[in-house]
């Protein structure tokens, strides 16, 4: 979502002003050959490592990052992660602001202890909401282990897919919108039946960020659970078909009175649906599916929202639910022939007898706010029976380029289509284009 940006028009001065403009690009091109160095000297310790062996005394390595090492009883990894956006609109922004702004600056630590405690803890660099994932992961057991901490809510496919790992610079709308996000809680999660199924269910002090904004606290406390099944690796890992992946999800929780229902907004952070008044029982359900056959991959997901409104009517009367839910459709194809499972990892890095890997990407998503009230005439007032429908579908395509372990550079032109112009970013104008480049580094 941007939460700044603002813009230029949409000739070809945005190119010019992105190479001449954009830090992360002067920054990128002056890590290459640092990483690249930092590699290879890598490589030269783990050699000697291998004839020494281990030291079970503290130790600084450096294993693609800098880490701090004590045997298998202590590992401290230390995590830089850097995005910037140069930013485009038609039609143009009337909002005078950077072009050029500073996505996620991050910096944290992970690693484990006593071999069986995992943990990570992670910050942004900024005064709003600036602590991300902090938590501790108990995995004695493989089958079953326990987290406690503040981490992503397990809902969503794309919400729980890491930014800094994102096939697209911004995630769906249902991704962004109708997905909770991050949240404090306990959850227990594990592989079984040869790792053909995972779960994961918990119980979470709110229903995540994304719920709460403004004056809206959200859900109370939540119970969220997902499970994914790869159902013909249990017959067979021969087939193509082995690694398609389906998940069910839900979240329930109770919502207080008042205008606190979920929002929907553009990529422009402008609102769209109407304020409404809810008070109950807030369930979430959701189907995903994805699939990574080689160098491609193919993902959907489809995301329902109720929100109770009991006693919102106008005679103190119970009124039909409020229902947000939206769906989304991709497709990656890496050009440069790497496996897409697992992550991406360039064969030949620039700078190493190659150019870095290669990744084109299209998608299709939807989302839709309002309630199912037919044979009533559709309004805009927060307690109308019958709530007028308003949602937007977005294309995007894009390129991605991997040009080494540390850095990525995505392009990405999106096309927003309103269904109600009159509550659209400008009303009377349906259509609107946004396009975007990303400068990524992650140490």
């Amino acid at each position: 979502m941007l939460r700044r940006g603002s813009a230029f028009g949409t000739n070809g001065g945005f190119v010019v002003v992105i190479v001449t403009r954009s830090l992360s690009a002067l920054a990128c091109l002056l890590l290459l050959p640092l990483a690249v160095l930092a590699q290879d000297g890598q490589n030269v310790q783990d050699k000697e490592k291998e004839k020494e062996g281990e030291s079970k005394g503290l130790r600084f390595v450096w294993n693609r990052r800098p880490s701090l090492r004590a045997g298998d009883m202590l590992r401290v990894d230390f995590r830089v992660k850097l995005q910037e956006d140069g930013l485009s609109f038609s039609p143009k922004s009337e909002a005078p602001e950077e072009s050029f702004v500073f996505a996620r600056r991050r910096i944290g630590i992970q690693g484990n202890f006593l071999k069986v405690f995992e943990y990570q803890v992670e910050r942004e660099l900024t005064r709003e909401s600036p602590w991300r994932d902090v938590f501790l992961n108990f995995r004695y057991f493989r089958d079953v282990q326990l987290q406690a901490g503040r981490f992503k809510v397990p809902f969503s496919l794309d919400q729980l897919t890491g930014e800094m790992d994102n096939d697209f610079i911004h995630r769906s709308r249902i991704g962004d919108l109708l997905a909770p996000g991050r949240d404090v809680g306990v959850m227990a999660h594990g592989r079984v039946l040869g790792r053909g199924l995972s779960y994961q269910g918990g119980v979470f002090r709110h229903d995540g960020d994304n719920s709460r904004f403004g004056h809206n606290p959200g859900a109370g406390r939540t119970v969220a659970g997902r499970i994914v099944v790869t159902p013909l690796r249990l017959v067979t890992k021969d087939s193509p078909l082995a690694d398609l992946e389906t998940g069910f999800a839900m979240t329930g929780g109770d919502v207080p009175e008042g205008l606190n229902a979920l929002r929907g907004v553009s990529i422009w952070d402008t609102r769209f649906s109407s304020d409404v008044y809810v008070k109950g029982r807030r369930l979430r359900t959701g189907v995903e599916e994805n699939w990574e056959p080689g160098p491609f991959s193919v993902k959907s997901e489809y995301v329902r929202v109720s929100d109770e409104r009991r006693e919102q009517g106008l005679l103190n009367d119970d009124l039909p639910k409020l229902l947000s839910r939206g769906w989304y459709v991709s497709a990656t194809w890496i050009v440069t022939g790497e496996k897409k499972a697992g992550g991406i990892e360039p064969s030949r890095p620039l700078f190493r007898h190659g150019a870095g890997a290669i990744e084109i990407a299209g998608r299709y998503d939807r989302i839709r706010f309002g309630s199912n009230a037919p044979g009533e005439e559709p309004e805009t007032n927060p307690r109308a029976v019958n709530l007028a429908e308003n949602g937007e579908g977005i294309w995007a395509a894009g390129v991605n380029w991997y040009v080494n372990h540390w850095v990525k550079i995505q392009v990405n032109s999106m096309r927003e289509a309103f269904e109600d112009i009159d509550r659209s970013p400008r009303p009377g104008r349906a259509r609107f284009w946004t396009h975007i480049v990303r400068f990524q580094f992650v140490l």
